[in-house]
């Protein structure tokens, strides 16, 4: 090349560099895109058309690839080759289709680049380190870095015990999958991966859908969640992987039928995104080998995105030259991957693809419990051991701390030596049915894809294919064997029944704590930190700090409500404490005192005495020890990011023998309440005869008579902030007072309530102890005692209306032709109330407290009031509410309900059918039985007053249900169904119910606000024999809706019984439930088609 060039003959210069680069193309033998397939000709030279892409023509050339696009012919004749290349010099010529070509450089850089490409020796499009491509999921699994794997799997759920293989096999780090077809109705908990936190985007309509799993030992926030209908789903995470390492990760499904407008979505989806290294995956359906993809790899280009997947990832064996490379792994950091490939895919007909990127990947440390241990027990020995001591000298301590100190050290030493503590490491497994035999099975069939993918023989993918079918089938056998053996084994232990049911669908403990938590917005990783930033939460959130103006009002709430015999605590007897140890739940956790309940069982009969005499010390002096007033908390979550701590709700556990003593204590007060009948009669919260079912039953039936009597009734459904953790112990211990405790009894219980602690604690790890001011304590026997003589009679002081409580659940209505004036007496009643709250210190929360008006007429009146409160907040009106579990509409249709109902069977059905193969006809019949009728039978009474058109909904599904057990056809009719199970329908299920809550409350088993509703009808003068048969007084209904009350509805249907029983006395309950059963199995005759 001439030394003098100069700009005047740069385009020669530049033409002849040019020339000189294509002939010495024409010696390189490696001239091909990286992980790209060797393609060899007759005489094993790497043509040069053959190889060259359209990357390397528009880098070098501007060109694209169609204008080489010649017979191979022309570049064997070495006589015309010169000739040729001058020919093809005129394209030079052309104008560059890309804008980041090599000719908008100036003639020195062009020369300089030609020039290094000649020196490197292999021309690739995108320069850098060779990626190493890897052939199975095991060579996967022992390459050392970040692993990042995308299914397509088309049906998520059904499909996670296969999708839980290719987690098991790979060990990945990150795992996109596309075409989830998740619903709304599917949970987080239905798709989980131990190890994993799982982060989803759904499409609205059927199909689709995107998720990403993430080990959960990685940082990882949503940035992005889009699905644009008929265009894409995009799911954006910023995954960090270390303190100054963080990588963007996308998610990504395009589906064939997208509209055009999916490139330019895309498009503006990225841009908004900031980043610094990107990897975007998932199934674009744009074939990356196919120049009808040019405008998408244009984009990849313009954001300096690299393709590292080669080889179809939706293979045709029969028709090769129609395989497609649609499922990609782009990033900007290519060079940070150190391998690549594609594996076989027995959940769709897309395969696997992989990378592994390099990165320092810190082991997950093993989860470690510290529990005792009890292989070498021996119940004699330790039963030997216990009558050695001298438990009397408890008798001879006067202080509680030192006799609670002499017992727990000699009971300590003793279980001790028997079950020392000892630390197990945790080993979840996903898949317990996963034999070696499967695994061996798996290992052939990847063996024979690789094989098949390399040879390109019939032969061998016809052996791959029949590996396929056999992995399979293993699979489901394997699975279905398995569970079969185990539930019929566990069949009669509850417990490990249904350990092993959970284990099918909920595989990550929600008790489970997460890697890192945010504080003030800033992640917190260190784990005693993270317990600590729970337990400051938790306490915090308990606190009054919030409540504004209670001490400037009087208590007057507090006025004594008795004036008989003040209540005193009786002496406990050995016989009480050896009754409530042998009863003790041997699986529940200890409390911070570490002494299991089992190990208290099994020494019940020689601590029972000890324990007497420290129990009776502790109401004589007043005092408890302080570990009892101690409490370790559990964080569970609740739903949504589990970062974030808001997320999580707190649950106590508390020391075994503290609760014992609470039940003793607890069974005193409550007789002294009942007796005396303090207990206001509307309050329905944990109380004998009492449950939600009466309390929703009176609300309900109150409300029907108003409309019977064409008025118009305003409910105000009421709902506190943390009512049970803002409880404040003056304003309790006032209340006490005013109940008629003795000054002694206050005094116990007011050292119960104070100086309490927690601290939370996971996995042997423990936080700081912190003070619990305020609440009664968390999972206590006393504690919901306590909260409902908090609240009684905040009832007080009001009129003109009605109200009702179930715990804090508090609803107030008002009736009257008007609906201004039921309203205007509701606010009035809701402005007392306010006020009482404000004296207990309890603080209503506005934004969660709905108003209702209930009517015959389906439209709002013109000129209806709202209610607010105190504050000036104005209190949402609503036309559905969940009271009590149950969805009540202003129309009392229950429509809602059911529908809500419905939605929930179908999707245990949902979970059912998936796993049908491994359950008996035993084990199915008790799985419906506990996990479906329960739900059905939960309020039967109230929605069954709803249309024939709403129940047969629901009688639908329950027939469903009935087919998962006898493997029926969908065309069997359902009374065969009946027959089969031996089940009676819904219909006669939910009469034996309401017979039954009918009797109980003329037997006097139900609360008196539900008793005093039906009255025995007065005998008449005339001598009818009927006048003997014990019947109901029927009172008037004036409308069918009328007629629905339970004050008229229960009578009707009593009358009807007796004309059949014709009873003259009230038998036991025993018998009467007997007799119905027995009338249901006489009139268990199909009668459909008579």
């Amino acid at each position: 090349m001439q030394s003098d060039l100069n700009c005047k003959s740069a385009l020669q210069v530049d033409k002849m560099a040019l020339f000189i680069f294509l002939i010495c193309l024409l010696g390189v033998w490696d001239l091909r895109p990286n992980n790209a397939p060797w393609v060899s000709t007759h005489n094993n030279r790497m043509w040069f058309l053959d190889s060259f892409n359209s990357g390397t023509s528009n880098a070098v050339y501007g060109l694209p690839q169609p204008h080489l696009v010649m017979d191979p012919n022309f570049w064997t004749d070495k006589s015309t080759v010169l000739p040729k290349l001058q020919n093809f010099l005129t394209l030079y010529e052309l104008a560059s289709t890309y804008n980041n070509t090599v000719l908008k450089c100036n003639v020195k850089q062009r020369l300089m680049i030609i020039l290094l490409l000649l020196l490197s020796g292999n021309v690739q499009p995108n320069p850098g380190p060779e990626v190493q491509c890897i052939q199975t999921p095991t060579d996967l699994k022992l390459i050392s870095g970040l692993k990042i794997i995308h299914l397509n799997v088309r049906s998520l759920a059904p499909k996670m015990d296969m999708v839980k293989i290719w987690f098991t096999s790979t060990e990945a780090d990150i795992v996109i999958i596309s075409e989830t077809w998740l619903t709304k109705s599917i949970t987080n908990e239905d798709i989980n991966v131990n190890g994993y936190n799982v982060y989803r985007t759904d499409r609205p309509k059927k199909g689709g859908g995107v998720a990403i799993y993430v080990k959960s030992r990685f940082e990882a926030s949503t940035v992005m969640s889009k699905s644009i209908p008929k265009q894409l789903e995009l799911l954006v995470l910023n995954v960090k992987l270390a303190k100054s390492l963080s990588i963007t990760v996308v998610g990504c499904y395009r589906p064939p039928s997208a509209t055009k407008e999916a490139l330019s979505s895309l498009k503006d989806l990225l841009s908004r995104i900031n980043y610094g290294e990107l990897l975007m995956v998932g199934d674009f359906n744009w074939d990356w080998s196919s120049t009808a993809s040019e405008d998408f790899k244009s984009l990849c280009d313009s954001i300096n995105l690299s393709q590292l997947i080669s080889q179809p990832t939706r293979p045709n064996t029969k028709c090769p030259e129609k395989s497609t490379l649609i499922d990609l792994i782009l990033t900007n950091a290519p060079h940070k991957f150190s391998s690549a490939g594609v594996f076989c895919n027995d959940l769709s007909d897309h395969c696997v693809v992989a990378a592994c990127r390099d990165a320092k990947i810190p082991k997950c440390k093993p989860r470690i419990v510290i529990r005792r241990n009890f292989k070498k027990f021996n119940e004699q020995a330790y039963r030997h051991d216990l009558s050695l001591v001298n438990w009397e000298r408890i008798g001879l301590t006067p202080n509680v701390e030192l006799a609670w100190s002499f017992f727990k050290g000699n009971f300590e030493k003793i279980i001790n030596k028997h079950a020392p503590m000892k630390k197990f490491r945790v080993k979840g497994r996903d898949n317990p049915w996963f034999t070696r035999e499967l695994s061996d099975i798996i290992h052939l069939r990847n063996r024979a894809w690789a094989k098949a993918r390399k040879t390109d023989l019939a032969r061998d993918w016809s052996t791959f294919r029949q590996l396929r079918n056999k992995c399979t089938s293993f699979i489901k056998k394997a699975k279905s064997e398995y569970y079969l053996s185990v539930t019929t084994e566990h069949l009669n232990n509850p417990q490990k029944f249904w350990k092993v049911i959970k284990s099918f669908s909920v595989n990550k403990s929600s008790h489970d704590l997460p890697s890192f938590v945010l504080k003030n917005s800033v992640p917190v990783y260190d784990r005693t930190e993270v317990l600590n930033c729970f337990n400051n939460h938790f306490i915090s959130s308990g606190s009054c700090s919030d409540y504004k103006g209670a001490a400037s009002v009087p208590h007057s709430v507090n006025s004594s409500m008795f004036s008989g015999e003040p209540f005193t605590f009786v002496p406990f007897t050995v016989n009480q404490v050896h009754k409530a140890l042998k009863t003790l739940n041997h699986r529940k956790p200890p409390g911070p005192d570490l002494i299991e309940p089992f190990s208290l069982k099994m020494a019940a009969d020689f601590i029972a005495q000890p324990l007497t005499t420290l129990f009776n010390l502790s109401i004589e002096t007043q005092e408890i020890p302080s570990i009892w007033k101690s409490a370790f908390v559990t964080p569970h979550l609740k739903g949504g990011d589990p970062a974030v701590l808001t997320n999580y709700r707190p649950i106590s556990n508390l020391c075994v023998l503290s609760k014992i003593l609470e039940s003793l204590v607890c069974e005193q007060l409550k007789e002294f309440l009942y007796s005396n009948e303090l207990l206001s009669t509307l309050q329905s919260g944990f109380r004998k005869k009492h449950s939600t079912i009466t309390a929703a039953t009176k609300v309900i039936n109150d409300i029907l008579v108003a409309l019977d009597n064409k008025q118009y009734c305003a409910a105000l459904f009421i709902d506190l902030s943390k009512a049970f953790d803002t409880v404040d112990h003056i304003v309790l211990k006032q209340r006490l007072i005013s109940f008629g405790l003795s000054d002694h009894a206050v005094s116990w219980l007011t050292n119960y309530m104070k100086n309490r602690t927690q601290c939370v604690r996971q996995d042997g790890l423990c936080s700081e102890f912190l003070n619990v001011h305020t609440g009664v304590p968390q999972g206590s026997v006393l504690g919901p005692l306590l909260f409902v003589m908090y609240i009684n009679n905040i009832d007080q002081n009001v009129s003109h209306t009605n109200m009702h409580f179930y715990a804090d659940d508090t609803i107030i209505y008002c009736f009257d032709p008007s609906p201004t004036t039921a309203v205007k007496y509701l606010q009035k009643a809701f402005d007392t109330v306010q006020h009482t709250f404000l004296q207990l210190k309890l603080t209503v929360n506005a934004d969660k407290t709905k108003l209702m008006l209930f009517s015959n007429s389906r439209k709002t009146p013109q000129g209806f009031l709202t209610v607010s409160t105190l504050e000036g907040n104005e209190i949402e009106l609503v036309h559905v509410y969940k009271y009590l579990g149950i969805l009540i509409d202003d129309a009392l249709s229950f429509k809602p309900h059911i529908e809500n109902l419905v939605r929930k069977l179908k999707l245990k059905l949902g979970f059912l059918f998936r796993n049908k193969c491994c359950f008996s006809f035993g084990i199915k019949k008790r799985l419906v039985t506990a996990t479906f009728l329960s739900i059905l039978d939960y309020g039967d009474l109230l929605y069954m007053n709803a249309t024939a058109q709403c129940l047969s909904k629901i009688d639908s599904v329950y027939h469903a249900a009935l087919r998962f057990v006898t493997n029926c056809k969908a065309s069997t009719h359902h009374c065969e169904l009946y027959s089969r199970v031996g089940w009676s329908s819904l219909s006669t299920r939910r009469f034996t119910h309401w017979c039954i809550f009918i009797y109980k409350s003329l037997l006097g088993l139900l609360p008196s606000y539900i008793c005093s509703l039906i009255k025995l009808r007065t005998v008449e003068s005339y001598g009818l024999r009927s006048n003997d048969h014990l019947s109901l007084a029927v009172p008037f209904a004036r409308t069918e809706l009328g007629k629905k009350a339970f004050v008229f509805s229960a009578p009707s249907t009593w009358n009807t019984l007796q004309k059949r029983w014709k009873l003259k006395e009230l038998i036991p309950l025993n018998i009467f439930k007997s007799k119905l059963k027995f009338e249901e199995k006489v009139t268990f005759n199909c009668t459909c088609f008579t």
